[in-house]
């Protein structure tokens, strides 16, 4: 008989502005607010005069950026951005690294830019491997690093969709407070 694997990951899932970076954002400052220390990435948007002209990422813990991808600048393109990963590389990976002493892992994208980094997709890897919890947001669409991590027994995904940002963060928010509980008392 197989053991159960108790889920420890958790992976918001949607379609461009679902509100997946919202929920990411509400559970952040949630665990904050009560005394837990993230660490991790976020890829907000930069806007010029209302359009969407690329992204940067963010560390969590020390607030460093760097502009991720961008509208006409070289690199390896992802529809109409090209992607920096360079600059990407020296604040995700640093980021990411620095979680093994922290109590949540947060990151908020791994989709098409962020997976053309093999340094990024191992990072993330080693960190869904280790005990700390990861809540990690990804797009809707198929990647086959993302349907890894969707298979395994460890994974919870959760599905937002437009205006439901609030409660996919409340439903993800009270399992991993209850697992955070748990592991400090072991």
């Amino acid at each position: 008989m197989r053991s159960r694997v108790p889920v420890k990951n958790f992976l918001i899932r949607g379609r461009p502005g679902s509100g997946k970076s919202t929920a990411i954002s509400i559970i952040e400052l949630a665990l904050r607010e009560r005394g837990y220390e993230p660490c991790g990435i976020r890829t907000p948007e930069v806007r010029r005069g209302g359009r969407r002209i690329g992204f940067l990422v963010v560390d969590l813990s020390t607030g460093r950026s760097e502009v991720m991808a961008s509208v006409g600048v070289g690199g390896p393109r992802v529809g109409r951005y090209s992607v920096r990963l360079r600059e990407f590389e020296s604040v995700a990976i640093e980021a990411l690294d620095a979680c093994s002493s922290r109590d949540v892992a947060l990151i908020d994208e791994v989709g098409k830019m962020e997976l053309l980094s093999p340094r990024f997709t191992y990072s993330v890897s080693r960190l869904i491997d280790s005990r700390i919890p990861v809540v990690a947001t990804a797009p809707s669409y198929d990647l086959p690093f993302l349907e890894e991590l969707v298979s395994r027994p460890d994974v919870a995904v959760f599905v937002v969709r437009r205006g439901d940002s609030e409660r996919v963060a409340r439903s993800v928010l009270l399992k991993l407070l209850d697992l955070l509980k748990t592991s400090s008392r072991r």
